[in-house]
């Protein structure tokens, strides 16, 4: 892609974060407590870098559209759980659904069914790893880190197995990183534990940009 179609493809992420912070400002979306996202314009300029890095990294195929969106969709899920500790199960869903959409259609266009039978596969991986973690360790995982679990196994399957892994490995480091800076800074009580959704979220977007697409 030419310089041009990237930077235009970061004004679409523009557009995309600022119509998705309306949409969801103006829902019952948000948790209780939760009434600002972020400093205005941050998920925006933050979506409009990710959509012009993927263009950059990705070109102009098919997966872009599916991998754009969950950088739309994940920075703001990150957003609202850093700000309340919670993942809305509903806004999860439609995301999901409207990226396994995504990639769906991506394969039809790449006539390639193998991506989306990987995607799949990731998928169930990481639910029943996040699920094996959420009933042997009450309270360490909850179940909208459970769900966004899940819905980045599709984009990380679709990329392949070493992006799965590393985009796994990548968020739990910085959780633990983050975490462990946190408390030796007393910053955070001892008990209290930081949120792990923002985490995976950068942790996959950063596997998705480093590894080579099938």
């Amino acid at each position: 892609m030419t310089a041009v179609s990237i930077a235009g493809w970061g004004l679409v992420g523009l557009v995309v974060a600022s119509v998705l912070r309306i949409t969801v400002q103006g829902s019952s979306l948000l948790p209780t407590g939760c009434e600002r996202l972020a400093p205005p314009a941050m998920l925006e300029l933050v979506t409009a870098v990710l959509f012009s890095a993927l263009a950059w990294r990705i070109g102009a195929v098919p997966d872009v559209f599916a991998y754009s969106w969950l950088a739309a969709s994940g920075v703001l899920l990150a957003a609202i759980d850093w700000n309340s500790r919670t993942l809305p199960t509903k806004l999860i869903w439609a995301s999901g659904c409207i990226l396994a959409a995504l990639f769906g259609m991506a394969a039809l266009l790449n006539r390639d069914p193998y991506p989306l039978i990987h995607s799949a596969v990731g998928m169930v991986t990481l639910l029943a790893f996040y699920g094996a973690l959420y009933f042997l360790r009450p309270g360490q995982l909850g179940g909208g880190d459970l769900r966004l679990g899940g819905m980045l196994g599709l984009a990380l399957g679709w990329t392949g197995w070493a992006a799965l892994l590393a985009g796994t490995l990548l968020g739990w480091l910085g959780a633990a990183i983050t975490l462990v800076v946190l408390r030796t800074a007393r910053r955070m009580e001892p008990t209290k534990e930081i949120s792990l959704g923002p985490f995976l979220v950068v942790g996959a977007l950063a596997a998705i940009l480093i590894q080579p697409t099938t």
